[in-house]
């Protein structure tokens, strides 16, 4: 069983990500990776895979039968049942793949306006709000996620505490597809998050420093996935970086994987899937985990979808679930996004130093 040392449990605090080497056994990955490969329609264009694996017993094994659950067990704490997961395929020879959307997990992704002169200048929402986000735009319709999270429309982030990926091929070359993040940057959202707070007012997009929608250089508007104190720092890394022909972003960090390996990675650290420049479809399995919550009477229960949901405290399909009287999820999670390491049961002896 992989140990986490002392000096991996430094570089986790300081980078906000952390690779565990032989996580998972090769068993367990032939399953997994010979189940997708046999599902899988393909065509010259694309990889579809079958929505049914990401609940597959093969495919959740992959975390809940090797040393990972034992290992997150450690470093973070008790845990619901893992019972999903995202099966993230990328194609291969994908050049086209365009830039990479840097994000936190949690917000909302979908279908924008393509002219700038659609978004209000001051919201940054699109002027037929309707149109793009529904007519009851708290509710999760055609376009992926939430807008908000709880009633009152002052928290609009969902949030997990681990995002654990495995990989089931060869990912060490730059340039096949592998998850890109920002490295360290972790503080900084958090950071951010704590300054939303403190202002009172929304926690999350169209809060403080983060438009809903941005407003490129070109004039074009993009789904925001990242606060602007962020946005600066990654185009700064950028602008300051040395780009290759096979890892053409600066900004990020390659997390190079081979089959087997996992990557343990914050809530709070900004990442991406990148194009694969490869031969070979790049192959992960994700899971987004969340520490259990004490008082909360829906851990465990089917339809958060544990394992999958990057917005627990709510339905995976957004219905709003019942609480006790005594237990106020939204602010729970407000405070857990401004204190990040603080369910972390294994990593207190550094948040406190």
């Amino acid at each position: 069983m992989p140990e986490i040392g002392d000096d991996e449990r430094k570089q986790f605090f300081e980078d906000g990500f952390l690779i565990v080497r032989n996580a998972v056994s090769s068993e367990l990955v032939a399953r997994a990776r010979a189940l997708i490969e046999e599902a899988i329609p393909r065509d010259e264009q694309h990889l579809l895979v079958p929505g049914n694996l990401a609940t597959h017993d093969d495919v959740t094994g992959l975390f809940n039968r090797s040393t990972l659950a034992d290992t997150m067990k450690r470093l973070m704490g008790p845990f619901p049942p893992i019972i999903s997961s995202q099966v993230a395929v990328t194609p291969p020879f994908n050049r086209s793949g365009g830039k990479p959307g840097t994000h936190v997990d949690g917000g909302w992704s979908g279908v924008i306006p393509e002219s700038a002169e659609e978004i209000d200048t001051t919201t940054r929402r699109p002027k037929d709000a309707a149109k793009y986000f529904g007519e009851n735009d708290e509710k999760r319709g055609t376009n992926d996620g939430l807008l908000w999270i709880n009633p009152e429309r002052t928290l609009s982030y969902g949030s997990y505490t681990a995002l654990v990926g495995v990989a089931l091929n060869d990912q060490h070359d730059p340039g096949n597809g592998q998850l890109g993040v920002l490295k360290g940057t972790h503080k900084d959202v958090e950071n951010c998050f704590k300054a939303q707070r403190d202002a009172g007012g929304i926690v999350g997009p169209e809060g403080p420093g983060w438009p809903r929608i941005g407003i490129g250089k070109n004039g074009k508007p993009y789904t925001n996935g990242l606060p602007d104190d962020i946005r600066k720092i990654a185009e700064q890394r950028a602008e300051d970086g040395e780009p290759t022909e096979n890892w053409p972003w600066p900004e990020l960090t390659p997390v190079l994987l081979g089959a087997g390996d996992a990557v343990i990675a914050l809530h709070s650290c900004p990442h991406t899937p990148t194009p694969n420049f490869g031969p070979n479809p790049r192959m992960n399995i994700y899971f987004r985990i969340r520490r259990l919550r004490e008082g909360n009477s829906n851990e465990g229960t089917r339809r958060v979808a544990h394992g999958v949901s990057d917005h627990p405290d709510r339905g995976y399909f957004g219905q709003f679930l019942e609480y006790p009287d005594d237990y106020d999820p939204w602010s729970i999670s407000i405070d857990k996004l401004c204190d990040h390491w603080s369910e972390w049961d294994g990593m207190q002896s550094l948040t406190r130093s």
